[in-house]
């Protein structure tokens, strides 16, 4: 048995915070937070939320995600339970009077990939971020997320198949994302890089359409970034880690 009572905007805002193109999640609850991980071809999310009580320590597989989002936003009440007896047995959500049950799955398509790709974030993490995978990751440095968290909302300014080039300069504290074609249309992003360590030149990596959707997975305020030459990039945050594949590894 898995139980967990928690704030239901709280959870509410959670759950949301994964994007629509996720329909089911693997929850791990232990101590006083909930953290799921989501995997796919282009990126890697990790989430984890605090204050949450946890009753009994273990797994709550939420194979409907749809339907459980949609009991906690017409709830009023402000708090919740959840509690599943097994990963593939039902799943039962109670608020106040009112309880809804799903049916689970041992088969939990967003978290099919994640295993892999923790094992090597924890030997990237243990290695102080300097290589991924073989990739030598040489520039780290801090961003602030907002303006980064609204490229989504502008992707359609831009044409479907747009190619995004990120680059940073630590030399000169600069960060920048350009997408678009001159007779078309173009877009830029450029913030302050702070607190950097890496070369004094211009380092760059592609991405393709999915770069602004991940972005917004990220929470509001500051993120550290480790990237290199023609690399994935990966953001580190502290309930928030968010590694997007470049355009050539995909």
């Amino acid at each position: 048995m898995t139980k967990i009572r928690i704030d239901r905007k709280a959870l509410l805002d959670f759950l949301t915070s994964f994007g629509k193109g996720v329909t089911d999640v693997r929850m791990s609850c232990v101590g006083n937070r909930l953290t799921v991980e989501v995997g796919f071809s282009s990126y890697y999310l990790r989430k984890q939320v605090v204050g949450v009580t946890v009753d009994e320590e273990g797994i709550i597989h939420i194979a409907l995600l749809e339907k459980a989002i949609a009991f906690l936003k017409a709830s009023k009440q402000d708090n919740v339970t959840l509690r599943q007896t097994k990963e593939t047995k039902p799943l039962h959500i109670e608020a106040g009077g009112n309880k809804l049950q799903i049916p689970s799955t041992d088969d939990i398509t967003s978290a099919a990939k994640t295993v892999v790709v923790r094992k090597m974030l924890e030997r990237a993490s243990e290695q102080g971020w300097s290589a991924f995978a073989g990739d030598e990751l040489n520039v780290h440095a801090t961003l602030k997320t907002k303006d980064l968290i609204s490229l989504a909302g502008m992707k359609g300014l831009l044409a479907k198949d747009s190619l995004y080039k990120m680059r940073i300069h630590c030399g000169e504290g600069e960060f920048g994302i350009v997408a678009g074609k001159a007779a078309t249309g173009r877009l830029f992003t450029v913030l302050p890089a702070l607190d950097t360590d890496g070369p004094n030149a211009t380092i760059q990596s592609h991405f393709g359409e999915w770069l602004p959707t991940c972005l917004q997975f990220l929470d509001d305020g500051n993120a550290r970034l480790h990237m290199g030459d023609g690399t994935l990039v990966i953001f580190e945050q502290q309930n928030t880690l968010l590694m997007i594949v470049n355009e050539s590894d995909i």
